[in-house]
This record gives structure tokens, sequence and C-alpha cells, in this order.
């Protein structure tokens, strides 16, 4: 494609307008898709974090990295809904990876460059580049894999950021191969790692990209070591928490074992290769991955299948060693993905006018289910491996109007809550909505009960205005105990089910 000359102007309105798309499709309706498990639970977190510094590294309890939590407390301080505070982290860490994609575009459509100075070459690459370089951020806005995830208060969006991150410094670190590079990368490389654990990915594959371009310069083979050293303090860093080492217990309650995989290598990579699809046809559709193959009637360019790399080699190790699969534990490698995809776009759009008209159409099924999932999401569909988040006892329909009332009871009398579950969904969906309230005790009861917990009995017996919350599926309760119970409020779910709020009288 030739090189765009227009005017500054138009290309400020340009960025302007993509800008502005951006942050309007994902902050519209953004509390559509109720709290979904996991949120309530890093939403929970923060607040702690925030309110008790000494339990900055409570997520390591569970063997999760706080990074993400950390930064979520930031947006506490301007942003009082505690779920919009947590998904506005994850749209600006989104905001985030669709420059990366306009960078990275710009430097490998441009890579072959013998500017010697790394920020003459990005200037000049986008400077050459611009107009090219829009499409991956175009594609990114409008595909419903990232718009639905986009607006979760999940880490995954953030790691993702620091993947696209990190791939753009090992294009310059390979081109220029400089220690200040070498240390961006590791930097940028260990917050990823303070985030989730597939960074470890990035870390061999940001060395894999050097490697790419060593040729015969042996020399300065020690630049990505460099580049591991310092992503391996940071990480380390976690050391501080004392329970640093539920991280490699919990990674195993999430992936196989290589002794386990030698035993059946195909299982669960076979399953889980068809689960990929299924996430496809949902979040992407199947006409747009076709133009990645289009990539391939490029010249060959190392840049091509090195990105190419970054996105296959992740997918297929996850889906081989993945005992719990789904569209978020894949998410960080939709930015190669969408790289690949424009690469197709811009090799079949050429300057045809009708291939232009074509290649919108393509997207008119990704925008309609992007309106549905923002204004209609009760009545959406998902696949198996998705339905948690808009149903079973993982979405959070009626949790924000139980926090209402509950707070509205509390303004006259003490309250005391008990919910289903002990962590997830319920009690942290309730609890992150009703801190600091006064005379308001929010805590969970466990699964499986069938009389009411004796401990709300005794609430009520001492005086205090007891309720009971649970999912209508989940209601175990035998029949006599009905009479003790008073229906306050049924909030629908799909799949009729429903979110009960019950008072003990």
């Amino acid at each position: 494609m030739i090189k765009n000359k227009n005017n500054h102007f138009f290309r400020i309105f340009s960025v302007l307008l993509i800008f502005t798309t951006y942050l309007f499709s994902r902050f519209q309706n953004l509390t559509a898709i109720p709290i979904f498990g996991d949120e309530a639970i890093y939403i929970r977190w923060s607040q702690v974090i925030k309110s008790v510094e000494t339990l900055r590294f409570i997520p390591l309890t569970d063997g999760k990295q706080p990074l993400f939590m950390w930064i979520m407390v930031v947006f506490f301080k301007f942003i009082n809904d505690p779920l919009v505070a947590g998904r506005s982290l994850s749209i600006f860490a989104g905001l985030g990876t669709t420059i990366c994609l306009f960078l990275i575009t710009s430097i490998i459509k441009n890579y072959q460059s013998k500017t010697q100075n790394p920020l003459k070459f990005i200037f000049e690459s986008v400077d050459s580049y611009f107009f090219v370089s829009l499409i991956p951020c175009l594609v990114y806005i409008f595909l419903p894999f990232s718009f639905f995830f986009d607006r979760m208060a999940l880490p995954d969006n953030l790691l993702a950021f620091f993947g696209s991150l990190s791939l753009f410094l090992a294009f310059l670190l390979a081109k220029f191969k400089r220690l200040d590079l070498a240390m961006l990368l590791g930097f940028s490389l260990g917050l990823s790692w303070l985030t989730k654990s597939p960074a470890i990915y990035f870390i061999v594959l940001s060395v894999l990209t050097y490697i790419a371009y060593l040729n015969k310069n042996i020399k300065s083979i020690f630049l990505p070591i460099i580049s591991v050293i310092f992503a391996f303090i940071i990480y380390n860093f976690l050391r501080l928490g004392p329970q640093f080492h539920m991280i490699a217990l919990r990674n195993k309650d999430y992936i196989w074992t290589v002794s386990e995989i030698l035993r059946h290598p195909l299982d669960p990579l076979v399953p889980h290769l068809w689960d990929i699809v299924h996430i496809y046809s949902l979040y992407i559709s199947f006409p747009i991955i076709f133009l990645v193959f289009l990539f391939i009637k490029n010249k060959f360019r190392r840049e091509y299948f090195i990105v190419l790399a970054w996105y296959i080699l992740p997918l297929i190790a996850n889906a081989a060693m993945a005992k719990v699969f789904t569209a978020r534990y894949i998410l960080f490698t939709l930015p190669p993905l969408i790289i690949l995809i424009s690469l197709g776009i811009i090799t079949f759009l050429g300057n045809n006018r009708l291939k232009t008209v074509i290649f919108l159409l393509l997207f008119v099924t990704n925008i309609n289910t992007i309106y549905k999932l923002s204004t209609k999401p009760f009545n959406i569909e998902l696949s198996s491996t998705e339905q948690g988040y808009l149903s079973d006892w993982t979405s959070g329909w009626g949790i924000k109007e139980s926090a209402k009332y509950l707070k509205e009871r509390a303004k006259t009398a003490n309250v005391i809550v008990g919910t289903e579950g002990s962590f997830g969904t319920l009690p942290d969906g309730l609890q992150i909505y009703t801190q600091n309230t006064p005379q308001l005790t929010v805590f969970g009861v466990g699964l499986g009960f069938n009389f009411i917990p004796e401990k709300l009995i005794d609430a009520r017996n001492h005086g205090d205005e007891v309720y009971l919350l649970l999912n209508k599926s989940r209601n175990n309760l035998y029949f006599k105990e009905f009479e003790k119970i008073k229906l306050i409020n049924s909030f629908p779910k799909p799949q009729n089910d429903s979110l009960d709020l019950y008072q003990i009288i």
C-alpha cells in the first residue's frame, strides 16, 4: 500500500475519531452485564487493599498476582461505583493495547528502514504507514472479543496490554540492540508477570524474537538476558507477601504437568481446539479469521512470522496444558491475531473500493453482537465455556438492587445478611456494594444447607433484622423452613433462575 501523505489535520481528526469511538463504545451501558464471580473477588480484594495497607498482598492467599488489584485502588479515588471503577481499568488497558497495535503495525511495515535511532525510527514508521496502522485499531474496536473483555474487571485485559507492549519493545530491541531497550522490555515483562502467570510466554517469545535477528552479532546476546533478569527481579517483589508459594500451588489447579500431558497428548488438546473454534465463532466470526491467511501473500518477512509465533505458540500451549479453558484465558493471544488479520485486510483491500465495501460488510454481524451485549445481554446465549458471565450462580443479576434495598433498611435497623457461598459472586458481590455501610453486615453461610443457618436465627432472636440471599437454582431449604422466611424480592436471571432475597421472620 502506498504511503499516505495527507495533512496533519486529517491525521489528528482520525486519531480523535478512533479514540472517541473506542471510549464511547466501551463506556456506554458499562454495567449492562452484571458483576461476574471473579470480578466480585478482584474488586473486593482491591477494596480491602485500599482500606488496610498491610493486606496489599491479599490476592496471594488464592495464588493470584496483585498488580491488577493494586492499580484498581487508584480508580476507586475517582469513581464511586466499584464495578465501574474496576471495569474502567480494563477499558484503559484496552486503550493501551489499541495504541500498541498501531505502533507494532507501523514498525513492522517499516522494519527494513536503515534509521539508527529508535525514536526517529518510530516517528518515521508512524509517518509513513499512519493510515495502514489504523486498521488494527479499527479491528480491535469492532471485535466482540475485545469489546466484551474490555468491559469486564478482569486482569486478562491488563495482561494483553503488557503482552502487546512487550512485543513492541521486543521488535525494537531486536533491531537496535540497546541496553535501555533491554531494560524497558524487562520492565514490561516484569509487570506482565505481576499480572498473571501466562506472562512466562512473553518472556520466552521475547528471547526468541531477539534470536531471530541475532545474525552473527553474538556479542549482544546478553541483552535479552538482562530483560529476563529485570523481569525476574520485579516478579520476586511478590516474595514480600507471606503466601507467595500459593501462586505455584494454584497454577497446578489450572494446568496439567508435563508428565501428565505426555500420557494423553491429544487430551485436552483436541477438545480445547474445538473450544477455540466455538470461541472464535462467537467473538470474532470466521470470515474475518480467514483474512489471516491473506497475509501470507506478502513478501516473506521475518516480522510477520514472529507475530504469528506470538499468536500461535501460546494458543497451542494453552490448549495442550489447560485444565480450564475459556475465552479470557486466551485473550492475551488476541493482539497478535489482530495484527495478522489486519495484514490480511491490507492485502485484500489494495485500492479496490468494492473490496472495501465487502470488508465493512464482514463486520455487520460483529457490530450487531456488540449492540446486543451492551443493550440486551439478558437474552444472549453464549457458548458453554462463556455462559457463566450471564447465567448460573456466577452471574450477579439482582445483587446491586439487593444492596440498595439492604442499605436503605440499615438506616433504621441493624441488618445482618447471610448469602449462599463464602467466596465469589456471593458474598463478595454484595460486599463491594455495601462496604462501610453502618449497621450492615454481610457474610457467606456456605452451600448446600437444608436448614436456615443457626447464626442467622440467633441474630434474629437478638433483635437484628436478618436476611438470606441465594439463587433459586441452589435453594436446598426443606419445605418447612419456608415458614420461617418471607420473600422480599426475586430478581430474574436467565434460564428460569432468580436471585431471591428472604427475610428471617
